[in-house]
């Protein structure tokens, strides 16, 4: 392990085997890729939440960082190791190297990604206020109005209240079963 900690990359393999001696195995995906799969261990800290989390992430141990196939990893060992962390390990080749070299997966299975899930409500919602201010009433136009000026806000700013709500919808908690 000291050889993997020297050169700052890890195979698969070695990442499972660091694993399993008690490294962190940290994964900077979106929720909802990791809820349809994910290394068994690790644990999801978005990219995107990664310096406002990054009190979660032990400097006791090993760190190795995952995402999809090693770009969003890569980014995410620079921010840490700006942060200050030593303790930060790339794992090469993310979750498809993990796959190919057999190694468990646990996956949850007909996932609908959160983005496509607050595309279908924001739309539902936009689509039923603009019906009923053409039927019913004028003034429905306004919940239109207002879908309209949250999905603006959240694309400024990067916060969706409409996905942290969908988030923790009983349809999107995580029944993992394990593959190979």
């Amino acid at each position: 392990m000291a050889m993997l900690m020297t050169s700052r990359e890890g195979q698969s393999e070695d990442v499972r085997a660091a694993a399993d001696a008690g490294a962190f195995l940290l994964d900077v995906r979106g929720y909802d890729e990791f809820a349809a799969a994910h290394a068994g261990g690790a644990v999801c800290i978005p990219l995107a939440d990664l310096e406002r989390r990054a009190a979660e992430i032990p400097t006791d141990r090993p760190v190795y960082v995952m995402c999809q196939s090693g770009g969003r990893s890569a980014l995410a060992v620079e921010r840490l190791r700006a942060l200050g962390l030593d303790n930060i390990v790339d794992a090469c080749g993310g979750l498809d190297a993990w796959r190919r070299a057999g190694l468990p997966i646990r996956s949850q299975k007909g996932v609908i990604p959160l983005e496509r899930q607050v595309r279908g409500v924001a739309g539902a919602l936009v689509f039923g206020f603009t019906l009923a201010g053409v039927l019913l009433s004028r003034w429905f136009l306004a919940g239109a109005a207002f879908v309209g000026f949250m999905l603006f806000l959240s694309s400024v700013t990067g916060l969706c209240p409409m996905l942290e709500i969908l988030k923790r919808m009983p349809w999107n908690r995580i029944h993992m079963t394990a593959t190979h």
